[in-house]
């Protein structure tokens, strides 16, 4: 069944994540084939996009050791489309963890942006299946939501800070219908 006409994630794609997150290890990549599948899903099995994994930052950078999945849907000239980084679900229990993910999120803006031949670069931040939409505006440069400063660098982040800013789940109806936005918006604006 193909994704734009569907009106729910499939049963067999639901059953792959629910046995990724039964594993509660600490397997870096349990994630990395079911959003491998739920992306060329949701781009189908044309030659206009395709899904691939990205490297992960380099080894003099701090951003490694909190490296999981980064993946990139590319169109069929290797320009970005929709950047997807996955952590693990326990990346959503801790404020700093939180501010990582935001930052290296933006970090990727910064650096995929003005690649972009559409008007907007979508991303999205999962930890584990909560998931928080990021837009980046390729004329204008802002990036949506807008970023939330440390309040004192100097200071551990409160318990609260971030908190609720993934609180999509990207397996709901309600996941389905955002996925389902930002893939029809991706096909609208590349002309598929």
């Amino acid at each position: 069944m193909p994704f734009q006409t569907d009106e729910t994630w499939p049963a067999g794609l639901l059953t792959i994540f629910n046995h990724a997150r039964a594993k509660r290890t600490t397997f870096e990549n349990r994630y990395y084939g079911p959003y491998d599948k739920l992306l060329n899903y949701c781009f189908g099995e044309s030659f206009a996009f395709y899904v691939a994994p990205q490297n992960p930052p380099r080894d003099d950078s701090r951003d490694t050791v909190d490296f999981i999945v980064f993946l990139v849907v590319f169109d069929n000239h290797d320009r970005p489309v929709l950047i997807v980084e996955v952590k693990d679900d326990g990346w959503s229990e801790k404020a700093e963890l939180r501010y990582r993910a935001d930052e290296q999120m933006r970090g990727r803006y910064a650096l995929m942006l003005d690649d972009c031949p559409l008007p907007r670069l979508w991303g999205i931040s999962l930890l584990g299946t909560s998931a928080r939409v990021y837009c980046g505006d390729t004329a204008t440069y802002q990036v949506q939501p807008p970023a939330i400063v440390r309040p004192d660098p100097s200071r551990v982040l409160s318990p609260t800070f971030l908190a609720g800013e993934w609180d999509l789940d990207i397996m709901t109806e309600e996941g389905f219908e955002k996925m389902k936005e930002i893939v029809t918006d991706i096909l609208a604006h590349a002309g598929n």
